[in-house]
Parts: C-alpha cells; structure tokens; sequence
C-alpha cells in the first residue's frame, strides 16, 4: 500500500509544485479539484482556475478544459504572490497583506476582508476559523519580523491578529489538523502544536534538507527543498516519517 501511494505522489508531484517557487518568479478543499503549495501562484477550485498576477486575479472557466474562457480580471492590490483555496474561499497571500475573497460567484470573486501588514513576503493556509501566515523580514522582503503570524478569522470581513510566533527564515507552510508545518530553509521543517491558536509551541524540527514549501496530501507530507522532493508519512503529525525522496 505505501508503495503504491508513493508511486501516486512521484506521478504527480512536479506538477504540485511547477508555481512554487518564488525565485522563478514567479491544501485543498471539498470543492477544490487541484492541490498546491502555499507558495503556489495558481489554484483550481470546482470548474474555475485562479491566476495571481501581481496586480490582478485573473479568473477562467475550464468547464470545458479544451476550451477555456477567461473571465473579467479581478483588481487585488501590488505585490500578489501567492493563492491558497479554501471552501468556498481564496485567501491570497501579497507583500502588503493577506485578502480573503469570497467564491459564492466563483466567476467573480469579491472581496470580504483584509489584513495589512509592512511590506513582506506572505504565503497562506487557512481552515475555518484561523489562517496562518508566514512573514520572511529582510532582503527584497521588506522589514517586517520574521514569524508565523496566526489570525483569526471567524469573521473574515476583518481577520484580527491572535499571536505572532518569532521564527527565523519563514517559507511556505502547510496544516494538518492541529499542527502546522513552517518551511525555513536551512533551518529545517517545523512542526507547531495551534491546537491553542494563542499559544503556538515548536514540537520538533527536521534536518533532512533546505525546505521550500510543503503539501499535506493524503496522509503524506510533501516536501519541496532545494534539493528535489523529500516524502514523509504523517498520518500522525506529531511523528512523521520519512519514507522517500525525488532528487534533482
């Protein structure tokens, strides 16, 4: 059975991660038919693909995937990197806060809420009531402290900063129930205990190589470093495995 699942993700997993990178320049849900990185700069959900454009969301219906028709672009604000789905949400990470858009008319998002924050580097994942947000301070990010930034956002029309948890070198992150998985380069894999959002706690951190972005996906833990691709078993979060690896 683990091999089979292993040779499931080696098929997809390059696909995963072709809009990770943000030196190229450039989680998924029950109505999302894609899955992506935190870093990731596109998204499927249900029959409509999302493009974050720097300025814009660019927005098209591949109902008919051989005949694809963009729809009006959406205004977002500068600095758009990356995109993450949830439900019948976007929530899109820029270098000047996280906006959350409402897919009620997926052909139209609209904006219910918005954070801001000094300018910075900012992937996103979310679940119903909190979203979480890596701030990288320092070089073309800007000079806001470096951190996971933790929000609360049962009301998203005005997401409300619960705690900022210090970490050093922040990258894309990934959740898995009440775990949270923050990518800090050399530094390692961090995994932090949000059962308590207010009371964030760094469990363990993994060495095995210079961690980009991460996608939990069916009991695995994807992981995009810059060597290639590291696969860990985390049907218990709080211990992951690792189980295999794709190098470049």
């Amino acid at each position: 059975m683990r091999l089979q699942k292993l040779n499931i993700v080696f098929s997809l997993v390059f696909s995963f991660f072709a809009a990770c990178s943000k030196d190229s320049g450039d989680q998924a849900s029950a109505n999302t038919t894609g899955t992506g990185g935190s870093l990731a700069r596109f998204t499927i959900s249900g029959n409509y693909l999302y493009l974050a454009n720097s300025w814009t969301l660019r927005v098209f219906d591949i109902s008919n995937p051989a005949l694809p028709i963009e729809k009006p672009p959406v205004s977002v604000g500068s600095g758009v990197e990356t995109i993450f789905p949830y439900k019948d949400k976007l929530f899109i990470g820029s270098t000047q806060g996280m906006y959350v858009y409402s897919l009620t008319d997926p052909a139209s998002p609209v904006r219910l809420g918005s954070v801001l924050h000094i300018r910075s580097c900012d992937p996103v994942v979310a679940n119903d009531s909190i979203s979480y947000t890596t701030l990288l301070g320092g070089s073309r990010c800007g000079p806001a402290e470096s951190g996971l930034y933790i929000y609360d956002i049962k009301d998203v029309t005005s997401p409300t900063l619960k705690k900022m948890l210090p970490l050093t070198t922040p990258l894309g992150l990934g959740l898995i129930d009440s775990i949270a998985f923050v990518c800090r380069g050399v530094n390692g894999l961090s995994a932090i205990k949000v059962k308590d959002p207010a009371n964030p706690q760094v469990i363990y951190t993994r060495n095995d190589g210079e961690y980009m972005d991460v996608i939990p996906y069916n009991g695995l833990l994807i992981c995009y470093v810059k060597a290639g691709i590291l696969i860990y078993e985390a049907i218990n979060p709080g211990n992951i495995t690792r189980i295999g690896e794709i190098d470049y």
